[in-house]
């Protein structure tokens, strides 16, 4: 009888082996891909979105036709890294807005690659740590942070979130976003009128970036929302690289915008007096952030912004 327990014990034992072994290399490294495939699936129709082939690995996007009789051009949306582009978060919304106003949109996905800090870097943040002494930063009060009135204050969030993003996963990160501007570039062509380029968060940061240096043919005008980097070293850079591109440019903020976004508001106008830029529009986001509503608000600012332009 005990060799018969022992037996049901050691098989017990086994099958929780085999099943903690399968489980743990199924989450050890997900397909971030074939994740958003299914997350769109779930949420729309096989006639709904279609596939970008690049580097021999299928990107799905959202493309939605105007619903004028007259076509302003092509839209091109990509959201903040890891926000689903059906998702209410996303640019989704102000597809369908655009679409009213004859836009022709096509919803991107934005890599999500370069925010996964490594152990070095840890490790580095624990030495800084050993080697500087210990000051207790002032904490604002309830009145300063709340208050609309009050000047933002300089947040570095924190030293472990101080370099967060890797010098090769920030390059990989903005070669894969070139391919997806170039995928939909070509998209771009099939219709009339003016290329448009909406981008929000990191997205809007690297794509600053990108066309400051012009690594990528500039659009006809870009819109930047709440543009940031959880790095402060490239965050530091983006004001000079907002306001080195060639387009025009609207630039949204609003107030319940992070702290990484918050802190170069002000240094992203200043920069852009300085280098004298034509076409530079900031504008601030009021209200409450609903997202439904949010939309329809940046849609009548990009409407108001390229009708004052001519077009």
């Amino acid at each position: 009888m005990r060799y018969f327990f022992r037996v049901i014990i050691v098989i017990k034992l086994l099958f929780l082996f085999v099943l903690a072994f399968v489980c743990n290399r199924s989450l050890a490294a997900p397909d971030n891909q074939l994740l958003r495939k299914l997350d769109i699936q779930r949420g729309l129709f096989s006639d709904a979105y279609q596939t970008f082939e690049i580097d021999e690995q299928p990107i799905i996007y959202v493309l939605q036709e105007n619903t004028t009789a007259i076509t302003r051009g092509v839209a091109v949306l990509i959201a903040d890294s890891g926000i689903p582009i059906v998702g209410q978060e996303g640019f989704a919304a102000l597809a369908n807005e655009l679409n009213k106003i004859g836009w022709v949109t096509i919803l991107l996905p934005a890599p999500d690659i370069g925010f996964m800090p490594t152990i070095e870097q840890q490790a580095a943040v624990e030495d800084e740590e050993t080697t500087t002494p210990d000051i207790e930063p002032p904490v604002p009060s309830v009145e300063a942070v709340t208050s609309p009135s009050a000047p933002i204050l300089n947040l570095d969030i924190s030293k472990s979130a101080v370099t967060t993003i890797q010098d090769q996963a920030f390059i990989k990160h903005e070669q894969q976003l070139v391919s997806l501007l170039q995928a939909a570039f070509e998209k771009y062509q099939e219709y009339p009128g003016f290329f448009l380029v909406i981008s929000k968060g990191t997205s809007a940061a690297w794509l600053s970036k990108i066309y400051a240096e012009k690594t990528f043919d500039t659009p006809d005008a870009f819109v930047i929302v709440s543009p940031y980097w959880p790095d402060r070293k490239y965050n530091q850079q983006l004001p000079q690289w907002v306001a080195n591109t060639s387009m025009p440019v609207l630039d949204l903020f609003s107030s319940w915008d992070n702290a990484w976004a918050q802190q170069t508001v002000t240094p992203r106008e200043i920069a852009t007096i300085k280098a004298l830029k034509l076409q530079y529009r900031q504008r601030e986001l009021l209200g409450y952030n609903m997202h439904q509503q949010h939309s329809a608000y940046i849609a009548k600012e990009i409407y108001g912004w390229i009708s004052h332009m001519g077009w």
